[in-house]
């Protein structure tokens, strides 16, 4: 009888799957993550987007309270790919930059865009708030923020740190995309993480959150080769006006190369401009070496390809280690680049502008936040045995920038004046 008691307590205790799926506290709802978390969108983090965030809403389907460091427009932050503006704090139009003033003391979204799996374990505040650093200053802002100007000797929490220190009851991790989308964007797979040091510090910050009984789900890392910043040369003319051919020719494309958002406007102001004769020049080195930032090779794709899917199956493994739960955001991502989706009687895509992505072409807009966030929901309610509602997506839709700024004209647009455009250009 004694040692049934004991045994009794042990699985009592012990965070096993079936212990996991009997209950569900959803109180304490803290979130990691980068840029996608955070609710990152049209190259800057603001509260327009942040308001319909993942966890935002998942938050308000739970009936919790979920404070997050909200920022006035403009926004605050940089995204890859881009030029890094210089900090300016506060900038154009804001006026306390964080709202509401006075801020929250503690926040439970600790997502931080361009934030890295190893920089949530060791990433502190640092003072002075501004800096001149955009990265370290948007950490400080969000979560240094009261604490390095309220008085000395306040702590300055790492992420998993400030996670522990909230006492949640169940954790969301979303980390990896940063590592993934600076490699896609620079067009340099030299800056893809170490497989093995990544399944390390996933190990640690699982084991760690694991370390608070709080529930937890770990999504896996999206493909930024799936999302809107890469158009290929094939798809290129839906929006320039040039066929393939001609685009291959006059700036020594490659039929497997990928055009970025920069690559894409370029392209349409030239052909716009109608003047292709420097581009004819048989010293031109073509668009990628000419124009740094505006192609992206398909070596570098399937590099990053291959290395997301490596690090996805340490994600899923490590998560099965600490028993949390997981959601595949990779394959829906890949969905929608694959097929579209359909909300209500609209249509959106993956592709540039299509609805889906806001205009930095890899952080989803509000709709697609939503979207997450139910099929979030689902696994919860699957998995727990719950019924918590599901997102009104046509109300998010309808006030969502992403959806609005769809062009007015058609997909397909015609070749701009092809009678004057070569039929020739340079070798390949």
């Amino acid at each position: 009888m004694k040692r049934f008691l004991i045994l009794l307590i042990i699985a009592a205790l012990a965070p096993s799957g079936a212990y996991s799926q009997a209950r569900l506290n959803t109180t304490q709802f803290v979130v990691i993550g980068e840029g996608i978390a955070a609710g990152m969108a049209d190259f800057a983090l603001r509260q327009e987007y942040q308001a319909n965030s993942f966890p935002a809403l998942m938050a308000k389907q739970f009936k919790t309270n979920f404070p997050q460091p909200l920022f006035e427009a403009p926004g605050i932050g940089s995204a890859p790919g881009y030029p890094t503006l210089p900090v300016k704090l506060p900038g154009t139009q804001q006026g306390s930059v964080r709202t509401p003033f006075p801020p929250p003391l503690f926040i439970f979204n600790l997502s931080v865009p361009g934030m890295t799996l190893s920089e949530a374990l060791n990433w502190r505040p640092q003072s002075p708030l501004v800096q001149k650093d955009t990265h370290q200053t948007l950490m400080n802002m969000t979560l240094g923020y009261p604490a390095l100007i309220v008085g000395p000797n306040k702590p300055l929490w790492t992420p998993v740190e400030y996670a522990i220190q909230m006492n949640p009851t169940i954790v969301l991790v979303e980390l990896g995309y940063t590592e993934v989308l600076a490699a896609a964007t620079s067009d340099d797979a030299t800056k893809l993480p170490d497989v093995a040091k990544f399944r390390a510090d996933m190990d640690t910050l699982l084991k760690r959150i694991k370390g608070t009984y709080a529930e937890l789900i770990v999504l896996t890392i999206p493909d930024p080769t799936d999302t809107a910043y890469f158009t290929s040369v094939a798809s290129a003319p839906n929006y320039v006006g040039m066929s393939s051919a001609q685009l291959q020719k006059i700036f020594r494309l490659k039929a497997d190369d990928y055009l970025t958002p920069n690559g894409m406007m370029l392209l349409g102001n030239l052909v716009l401009a109608d003047d292709f004769n420097p581009f004819l020049n048989p010293l031109f080195p073509g668009m990628a070496s000419f124009f740094p930032g505006t192609v992206v090779s398909n070596a570098t794709a399937m590099a990053v390809k291959a290395r997301v899917a490596a690090l996805n199956t340490e994600i899923n493994s490590a998560a099965r280690a600490v028993t949390a739960n997981t959601y595949d955001l990779q394959a829906f991502f890949n969905g929608v680049r694959r097929t579209g989706l359909t909300v209500g009687t609209k249509s959106m895509t993956a592709n540039f502008l299509g609805g889906f992505y806001s205009l930095d072409g890899y952080y989803p807009g509000s709709t697609a936040q939503a979207l997450i966030a139910n099929n979030l929901l689902t696994l919860l309610n699957t998995t727990y045995k719950r019924t918590f509602p599901m997102v009104d997506v046509n109300a998010v839709n309808d006030t969502d920038p992403a959806w609005r700024l769809r062009p007015a004209f058609p997909t397909s647009v015609p070749g701009a004046r092809a009678a004057n455009l070569p039929e020739t250009g340079g070798d390949q």
